[in-house]
């Protein structure tokens, strides 16, 4: 239980690692969605691409933080909430795509095509 209480990543590497998988994850299973519903758009693609970007702006400043002010709990704020975004949208493409997500979660997405 000590372990979880000091939760950090052991090398700042698996800061940048950890939230770059889902996202690679999350834009295959957003494109995978589309295609299979014959949905592909460009610009769809931009404003989600936009997002990731964004999003790789917030740990950058995060890692400024960390650099400039000696201040970890930002950087690690950051990473933890890029990554809860993430895993929320693979939440939500996959209960799109028909894959078996717990019912506790699956209620509490925001996915307005299954209502």
């Amino acid at each position: 239980m000590e372990e979880l209480m000091n939760l950090h990543f052991t090398n700042l590497w698996w800061a940048v690692a950890v939230p770059l998988i889902l996202m690679v994850l999350d834009i295959i299973t957003g494109y995978y969605n589309a295609w299979k519903n014959e949905d592909v758009s460009s610009s769809k693609m931009r404003d989600g691409l936009g997002k990731k970007c964004a999003e790789l702006c917030y740990i950058v400043v995060g890692f400024l933080f960390k650099f400039a002010f000696d201040v970890d709990i930002v950087m690690y704020f950051m990473v933890i909430y890029v990554c809860y975004m993430e895993i929320v949208s693979l939440f939500e493409n996959c209960a799109k795509l028909g894959l078996p997500v717990p019912d506790k979660i699956k209620n509490k997405l925001n996915n307005k095509e299954e209502e």
